[in-house]
């Protein structure tokens, strides 16, 4: 599997209503199986996507993706509406369902974060290019894990700074200072001296 969204015996959602997403997980604590395939649809993808940016593996990725779903179904009664975003709140245990697998690591490259080199390039320019995917690869693999999730937060996920900061646990303060914390070790990692290997507007 490659991040296909695993709702097998789901009813067909019929397309998105509209309607919000408190909306539809009140629909889901009332076992309502469309909304939680309509919830899916909305945010298997992304939660997909940061799974796999964390471990490096379409398998578990999948697995994790899955059982974000299976937490919709079992917590949506629980589910306080206007509290926060439910995108949060799906980033937020994503990570918690990858930090749980990848402290049972060694190492977790986070080779899905890096771009693929373009098969159209010449040869030289392409090993060139995937020798520094292996370099930018290997030193966020070095990094402790919050400071590898801050990263992949902001620059891979383009996610806000208050939202990065809401799915980490931390005060916006505390997450601004993780990410510069983050940058300051990748960069080291890199020894890249002057450069920086990250750019992104909205930075503290």
């Amino acid at each position: 599997m490659t991040g296909q969204q695993p709702w097998g015996r789901l009813p067909a959602a019929h397309g998105d209503d509209g309607a919000d997403d408190d909306v539809l997980m009140a629909r889901v604590a009332q076992g309502d199986e469309r909304a939680l395939r309509q919830v899916g649809q909305r945010h298997y993808a992304a939660t997909w996507r940061l799974a796999k940016r964390l471990l490096t593996s379409e398998a578990e990725a999948d697995d994790v993706a899955q059982e974000v779903l299976v937490r919709v179904w079992n917590h949506a009664a629980r589910w306080t509406p206007g509290r926060a975003q439910l995108s949060t709140w799906l980033y937020t245990v994503t990570y918690r369902l990858c930090l749980d697998r990848l402290r049972g690591r060694r190492h977790a490259p986070l080779e899905a974060a890096m771009d693929v080199a373009d098969p159209s390039d010449g040869a030289a320019e392409t090993m060139e290019r995937r020798s520094e995917q292996r370099r930018v690869r290997d030193a966020l693999a070095s990094l402790p894990e919050k400071q590898r999730a801050a990263l992949v937060l902001f620059y891979y996920q383009e996610m806000p700074g208050p939202q990065a900061s809401a799915v980490l646990g931390l005060n916006l303060r505390a997450y601004w200072s993780l990410l510069y914390r983050a940058r300051g070790a990748l960069e080291r990692a890199l020894t890249r001296g002057g450069k920086e290997p990250f750019g992104r507007k909205g930075e503290p």
